[in-house]
């Protein structure tokens, strides 16, 4: 075989590497959740890539280091789910402890930075990774002067999106496997006061509104029943109700509609469970956030809900 036939050969195998099978360290398997789906993978032989070691600061913006070797760029997702960033990351960040990486980032959402920290990381386009800048965790880590690592977990809606960003020596290729290690999805969290902690944002689950009108059911529902007795152990949290509508109709039209369904479950939470008026706001985006997709009737009875954000 001729160099250049060898060349050719190497180069058909490596894409066919990539193609079929998920590339990790030599020795590292960082284990994502059962259902994961690869979007997008990108390998560079002798590579350079800027990956986050800080989080932001005013006087630092993001911190970054610069590794070179075999760098390459993955991300997935996982649909249909409701674990949280924090759910998925936790078996990755004792992966990485077990494999003796040192740990230089590990933060969620405004610890990273918000938004300053997503316009000044490298990060997927759309549609092969999306971030929900209230609901991102970053953790990086690294082992002796040519091995780095960074995942980016977000979620949005009912999906959650993974960025993988590594370099590795040239030398030490990464072993490739024809499945993504993946473990069972961690038990998902439903109590609102976690749910608040995690990701300052709640929906409100099995609410029913009279067909074709902004009126509430007469209930009872328990979600209101534990989101004012979260409010009253917590007396200086004040929330904005958000109300989401389906993509039917003008958008005017549905963010009239989704405000007054808004504004219904803040009456109720007033008249019913006694919350002060002052520590409740009601607005409503229509269908500016969708969690599913509006061209199935399943997707549209998705979208159609109120969330609960906590102001302070």
């Amino acid at each position: 075989m001729t160099p250049i036939m060898h060349k050719a050969v190497r180069s058909l195998s490596i894409v066919l590497a990539l193609t079929l099978s998920h590339p990790v360290f030599a020795g590292l398997d960082v284990p994502y959740p059962s259902g994961v789906e690869r979007l997008f993978t990108q390998q560079t032989e002798n590579g350079t890539l800027r990956v986050p070691i800080g989080p932001w600061s005013q006087q630092s913006s993001v911190p970054h280091e610069k590794r070179s070797g075999t760098a390459t760029v993955s991300t997935f997702e996982l649909r249909a789910t409701s674990i949280t960033p924090a759910q998925v990351a936790a078996p990755i960040r004792q992966t990485l402890r077990d494999a003796e990486f040192q740990i230089t980032l590990d933060c969620m959402s405004n610890e990273c930075g918000g938004f300053d920290y997503r316009v000044n990381t490298p990060i997927v386009s759309p549609p092969n990774m999306y971030m929900n800048l209230r609901d991102f965790l970053s953790i990086t880590g690294f082992k002796g002067s040519d091995r780095i690592i960074n995942i980016l977990i977000s979620r949005i809606g009912e999906r959650v999106y993974i960025q993988e960003r590594r370099v590795d020596p040239s030398a030490d290729a990464p072993v490739t496997h024809s499945k993504i290690k993946t473990i069972a999805q961690p038990t998902p969290t439903t109590n609102v006061s976690d749910q608040f902690t995690q990701t300052g944002a709640v929906t409100l689950e099995g609410l029913d509104f009279t067909s074709g009108s902004t009126n509430l059911g007469e209930g009872p529902f328990s979600i209101l029943s534990e989101l004012a007795d979260y409010l009253r152990q917590n007396p200086n949290t004040k929330i904005v109700l958000v109300g989401h509508s389906d993509a039917v109709g003008g958008l005017e039209g549905n963010i009239a509609i989704s405000k007054q369904r808004a504004e219904a479950v803040r009456q109720r939470l007033i008249s019913k469970y006694g919350i002060q008026k002052s520590r409740i706001t009601a607005e409503g985006i229509a269908f500016l956030s969708p969690r599913a997709s509006n061209q199935t009737p399943e997707g549209r009875e998705q979208n159609r809900r109120v969330e609960a954000v906590v102001l302070q």
